[in-house]
């Protein structure tokens, strides 16, 4: 199986009772050929208030098939699609599927009222492609944060543009290589990445974190994905609702390795 990345899509489950909490129906995705799908434990969330699920347990998903007609996977504890325990070694769905049939079977009433993170993976040929070199080049940038309610650009980056990205990491420094101070992990907890191709969003509100490779199993490597820089943006979690987020966030930067295909 080709296990390279192109396409992403943060998926927010309302958790309304215990029992069933079926998945929102996401036109985007929903005739996507689905890879992978990772929980991520979060308290803050991109554009609500609403506490997330910070933990997976007594939580089971069930994913139909995209005829809704047959379960793909049945009542599989959350856990298993945790990407903090995991560790990159993804439970593979490789399907299209029906979210509107799909559901998170909760049996912890504390979870009742909050929201379950989901990144969807998926094939988006459209704005990747093939290898056509085995060289690669690794570049970095920062991105600093001004606010906490809208959208923090990605710098505009000549040297980057029109390339080809197999890889996105995340570090954590103090310091970064421009001496702006870093975020550590907890605060990069509650930051998500959309990495934008004219009015397309090839990651949409994607965990940053998910991009921290260092203790992974298994490396995430993208198809050679292509986005503007001017277009893309990381926004904080929280609808400005983190305690001390002006103190915390803003005026701090995140830090990226890029690595893209040398031509």
């Amino acid at each position: 199986m080709n296990t390279k990345l192109s396409g992403a899509q943060l998926v927010l489950v309302e958790i309304k009772r215990v029992g069933r909490n079926y998945l929102p129906l996401v036109e985007n995705i929903r005739s996507r050929f689905i890879k992978y799908i990772d929980f991520c434990p979060a308290s803050y969330l991109p554009g609500t208030a609403t506490q997330g699920v910070s933990s997976s347990g007594d939580m089971f998903f069930t994913i139909f098939n995209e005829y809704g007609t047959e379960e793909i996977h049945r009542e599989m504890p959350l856990a298993r699609f945790d990407y903090s325990a995991t560790l990159g070694v993804r439970q593979p769905v490789c399907s299209k599927i029906s979210l509107q049939r799909s559901y998170i079977n909760c049996q912890d009433a504390s979870q009742v009222g909050k929201i379950a993170a989901l990144v969807f993976w998926y094939d988006l040929p459209e704005y990747s492609q093939r290898n056509t070199s085995d060289k690669v080049v690794t570049d970095a940038i920062s991105i600093p944060l001004t606010t906490a309610v809208r959208y923090n650009a990605l710098p505009d980056t000549d040297r980057l543009t029109g390339k080809r990205f197999r890889r996105i990491l995340l570090g954590n420094p103090t310091i970064t290589p421009d001496l702006q101070n870093g975020l550590d992990m907890s605060k990069l907890q509650n930051c998500y990445i959309t990495l934008r191709k004219g009015t397309y969003n090839i990651l949409e509100n994607v965990p940053v974190v998910l991009l921290y490779q260092m203790q992974m199993l298994e490396k995430t490597e993208f198809q050679n994905i292509i986005f503007d820089f001017q277009n893309s943006y990381i926004t904080i979690g929280g609808a400005g609702t983190i305690p001390n987020v002006a103190t915390d966030y803003i005026g701090k930067s995140i830090f990226f390795n890029l690595q893209y295909e040398a031509k």
